[in-house]
């Protein structure tokens, strides 16, 4: 076979690249109603610094939970019940294949099903588990820090569904990070999901019960970089330098695929970044130090009502310079 170099960074892959190691956070039961051990706390915050991407376990989101979330979310997004009324909307993706629905509150969910309000439900609760984590994983001498600022529950819930394309499809998503502070994501198993991390665009594996989670670009300026947020997609067969197996991709796009992303986005008040940094040669920086978070999510999304339906993203100059220096 051709060996070109995607192929040649991909047979290079190693345990190391794992970009989504697997943290599972224990049992009510067993942490005695208590939050996570430091021990597990450094676990995650370790597998955050690594790639930006892990996947968890909680015990807050049974597996049942969860199936009968996709299958509310696929029902609801192949149905005409979302065609005019008061209903939440069902959007067509202006450039990807792809159509979504925004839902920014539990009572938003209800309207679609009860489910998907229990669903957030549980998600909130999770939520509040990995950004305790992460306070206590940096030694932050709050272990709330985080939690605090994510006291208005600005939370929303993008339901998303890829319909069966052509086999010559490249990105059904395409490459971005995300701009809040931390993004909790369940999928169906069908394949797709990427991260690009050393080089290389790495196959996010799926378990059954786990969670993606990856950080949001408010959170790696929180951290000061230490924890990254990671440029991901879903890629097609077409995808480059994809070093998912293209039979799987070839798979995946002969069936529907269905996803829940849930944004857990701070409180609108709170600075987009949380100390003084020095302003990068373009500016870029020190005008986003003047920003609140909603007015971040805001300019991020690309215009004005971007933060509402978030149709694109728009990538900073650091961003796009990375995509461009991918390997090609």
């Amino acid at each position: 076979r051709p060996r070109d170099q995607g192929y040649f960074l991909c047979s290079k892959m190693s345990s190391k690249d794992e970009v989504a190691p697997l943290i599972r956070l224990p049992e009510p039961s067993s942490a005695g109603g208590q939050p996570p051990p430091t021990k597990i706390c450094n676990e995650l915050v370790a597998a955050f610094q690594q790639g930006g991407f892990l996947r968890i376990s909680s015990p807050f989101l049974p597996i049942s939970l969860q199936k009968q979330a996709i299958g509310a979310a696929t029902a609801y997004l192949v149905s005409d019940a979302a065609d005019g009324g008061a209903a939440p909307e069902v959007v067509t993706h202006p450039s990807d294949p792809k159509s979504y629905c925004m839902l920014t509150s539990k009572e938003d969910a209800a309207s679609v099903s009860p489910v998907l309000a229990e669903y957030i439900e549980a998600l909130e609760k999770t939520k509040m588990l990995v950004l305790h984590c992460l306070a206590v994983g940096l030694s932050l001498p709050d272990p709330n820090y985080f939690s605090k600022l994510h006291s208005e529950n600005n939370s929303s819930l993008r339901l998303l569904r890829y319909p069966v394309t052509a086999k010559d499809t490249g990105n059904r998503c395409k490459e971005h990070s995300d701009y809040g502070s931390i993004t909790l994501l369940l999928t169906d198993g069908v394949s797709g999901l990427e991260a690009y991390h050393e080089g290389k665009w790495i196959p996010i594996p799926h378990e059954e019960g786990c969670l993606v989670v990856n950080a949001g670009s408010l959170l790696e300026s929180w951290t000061n970089g230490k924890i990254p947020a990671t440029l991901h997609r879903v890629a097609g067969p077409t995808s480059e330098n994809s070093c998912s197996p293209k039979q799987d991709l070839l798979d995946a796009v002969g069936r529907d695929r269905t996803s829940l992303a849930f944004f857990a986005d701070p409180n609108t008040g709170v600075k987009a970044l949380l100390q003084d940094e020095r302003s990068n040669d373009d500016g870029e920086r020190d005008t986003v130090a003047q920003m609140s978070v909603a007015e971040y999510i805001l300019w991020r999304s690309g215009g004005a009502d971007g933060d509402t339906k978030r149709s694109g993203l728009a990538f900073t100059t650091e961003e796009e310079g990375r995509v461009k220096a991918r390997v090609k």
